[in-house]
């Protein structure tokens, strides 16, 4: 069984092995109230313990991690749903693209698991002076102002937005607006070829080629891809059922992603067409992943104890406290997971696990030859066994410093 705290996630030892797969989200709040809500006949339960930040739901299915991630944080969905209805409490989850626990199914095997999401802030920034022939600075002209249009409204309340999703609709429509004004929509215009349409014609004049993941993809049908076909359209519909529910199936790190690189491409058409300010150099996806795999593909390690003390910016070391370590028996680099995320991720059979350790796990933490470069905090702590392995999967996204906001409290 894998537990959280004291709540069961999934696994054989409890339930009479009912529950194969399970997955837990950190709330926004503690829960007011024990209470436990049964969906699809009892296919998946949600469970909320009082004065606990956690939430858990498992499912008698046996899902792949991406699956589990998905159906499972539906699932809460619902859950939170049931709460606010009822009067008990209104709340969402917090941040369920940086973190989430759980017990997934893979090739006949059970496998409990940590998914940690750490950002890299990275800048690049030049200064360029002009001299005249006596030596004399010459200080360039101010730039432009900003020629206002409808997309800059949708693009504010992206901005100020506090929800993921809704930030994404907002930019989305900015987006829409700022391809419409450089490029109107015909009459009769399937929505996908206008799309298609206006996207070659602005990459023939500012290239659009670094928002791919390598730099080498046709531009153009990876945006309508990634953006259009597997966000956009299963957000946007406005009727049921073609509609999709506001945090319903789509993955929020997925959303999240979409997010990060849409804005990216926002700014530099608005840049290219209405003078507004792109902020500093960017480091391209690829570049990102260059950097990253020099560091982490020799001589990274993940490594687990049962210190609870919370991360803190200045740590050096896996246990703080000087509580006993435990390495992972395998670590692997797997490069480019996403556009601008690279993956480090350790696994190790739980039979070689037992041998050393039976305490809640609280701290799973990442490090290089010279340093330590992620630390993930399981506050209640898992306690691993009744499963066959165990897992720690740690993405390390590129935020570049000079861009705009992209956290969202969901």
């Amino acid at each position: 069984m894998a537990f959280l705290g004291k709540m069961f996630i999934a696994g054989s030892e409890s339930f009479k092995g009912k529950y194969k797969s399970g997955i837990s989200f950190s709330l926004l709040k503690k829960s007011p109230i024990t209470y436990v809500y049964e969906i699809e006949n009892g296919s998946w339960q949600v469970e909320f313990v009082r004065d606990s930040i956690e939430v858990v739901a498992r499912t008698t299915s046996m899902l792949d991690i991406d699956a589990l991630q998905s159906q499972g944080f539906s699932a809460i969905q619902h859950g939170l749903d049931i709460l606010s209805v009822k009067g008990i409490v209104s709340t969402h989850l917090s941040k369920p693209e940086t973190s989430n626990i759980g017990v997934y199914c893979t090739n006949g095997k059970t496998v409990a698991y940590v998914y940690s999401l750490f950002d890299f802030s990275m800048g690049v920034s030049a200064e360029v002076k002009h001299i005249d022939a006596s030596g004399n600075e010459v200080k360039p002209p101010p730039p432009p102002e900003p020629i206002w249009n409808e997309s800059f409204r949708y693009y504010r309340l992206s901005q100020s937005s506090s929800d993921l999703f809704e930030a994404y609709r907002n930019l989305f429509l900015a987006f829409e607006s700022l391809l419409n004004k450089i490029c109107p929509k015909q009459r009769g215009e399937k929505e996908g070829k206008w799309l298609k349409r206006c996207l070659s014609l602005v990459n023939s004049t500012t290239s659009l080629a670094h928002f791919t993941p390598t730099g080498n993809e046709d531009a153009v049908e990876y945006i309508i891809r990634s953006q259009y076909t597997d966000i956009r359209c299963n957000l946007q519909h406005a009727k049921f059922p073609s509609a999709t529910l506001p945090h319903s199936c789509i993955s929020p790190i997925n959303v999240k992603q979409a997010y990060s690189e849409l804005i990216r491409i926002w700014r530099q058409i608005a840049g290219s067409y209405f003078n507004i300010p792109t902020g500093g150099g960017v480091i391209t996806y690829a570049g990102f992943e260059m950097m990253m795999t020099s560091g982490l593909n020799e001589g990274a390690t993940i490594s687990y104890t049962s210190d609870d003390l919370p991360p803190h910016s200045d740590d050096t070391m896996v246990s703080p406290q000087g509580l006993p370590v435990y390495e992972f028996v395998s670590t692997h680099y797997k490069g480019q997971t996403r556009p601008g995320v690279v993956r480090l991720n350790a696994y190790e059979d739980t039979s070689d696990l037992s041998k050393n350790y039976k305490k809640p796990i609280h701290r799973v933490c990442s490090k290089t030859r010279s340093a330590l470069i992620g630390v993930a905090c399981i506050e209640e702590g898992i306690i691993v066994s009744g499963v066959d392995g165990w897992e720690s999967i740690q993405d390390f996204r590129l935020i570049n410093a000079s861009q705009p906001i992209t956290e969202f409290q969901t």
